[in-house]
């Protein structure tokens, strides 16, 4: 295994540079998921599961013999058309994919003085990083957010759309303004994540909560006004 390096170092240089109007179209993003996370449940996992195919294939693209974007594309699409067709699969894996992510950061922050800068990067090649599961603890954490992300998406679906939208769009809104205050800073986009990673671990603890709560008021406004909660099908998956 190669040399554990802090975030900005193993992902190489300026390969998370976000331009003004995409740190605040991330914020906006982000606010719509902690809203409507449990409204438009169908449509956010779609496009969740997109995300995650077209980061996957951002990642294998170097060892497949196709151009960069087609790979990108190709497993984008997949994942977000399988999700589209199995909406009850997509959800259990995004509940275990947020969960997962969750528990192993919480404990990277315990286990170090520097937290996840050590044990939740590890760098790959010149310009991907991944998460370091080398460390057992942090392993530990992650496959204890598998299971029970699985296991809570299945057997109490309105908690776990809660809690997966509001995950991501308290992740999505604090990315951008981490990034925002870099660009706009004299340090580097990544040194506030760095130098203050318990604090935005609060912050995104804080968000998640007021998300959930929000959302939870929407499903009883809409249910109230006599609407549907979800789109027609979500409640039967």
């Amino acid at each position: 295994m190669e040399t554990l390096l802090p975030i900005a170092a193993a992902t190489g240089d300026g390969s998370l540079m976000i331009p003004t109007w995409g740190c605040i179209l991330l914020v906006g993003i982000g606010a719509v998921y902690l809203v409507l996370g449990t409204r438009w449940a169908r449509l956010f996992n779609v496009l969740s599961m997109t995300f995650l195919g077209c980061v996957g294939g951002l990642v294998v693209s170097q060892w497949v013999p196709l151009a960069q974007p087609v790979v990108i594309v190709i497993v984008g699409v997949l994942l977000g058309g399988l999700a589209a067709v199995f909406r009850g699969v997509a959800h259990a894996v995004l509940g275990s994919v947020v969960l997962a992510a969750v528990l192993s950061v919480l404990v990277g922050l315990i286990v170090g003085d520097e937290g996840f800068t050590v044990y939740l990067v590890v760098n790959l090649s010149e310009q991907w990083s991944a998460p370091n599961l080398a460390h057992d603890a942090v392993l530990a954490g992650f496959m204890t957010g598998l299971l029970t992300g699985a296991a809570v998406a299945l057997g109490h679906r309105r908690l776990s759309r809660r809690l997966v939208a509001s995950a991501q769009g308290a992740g999505a809104i604090l990315f951008g303004v981490t990034e925002l205050v870099g660009a706009w800073g004299t340090d580097g986009g990544s040194s506030l994540a760095a130098d203050y990673p318990l604090t935005l671990t609060a912050a995104w603890a804080c968000l998640v909560v007021i998300g959930m709560q929000v959302q939870q008021v929407v499903e009883r406004t809409f249910e109230e006004l006599g609407a549907v909660t979800a789109p027609e099908g979500d409640e039967a998956e």
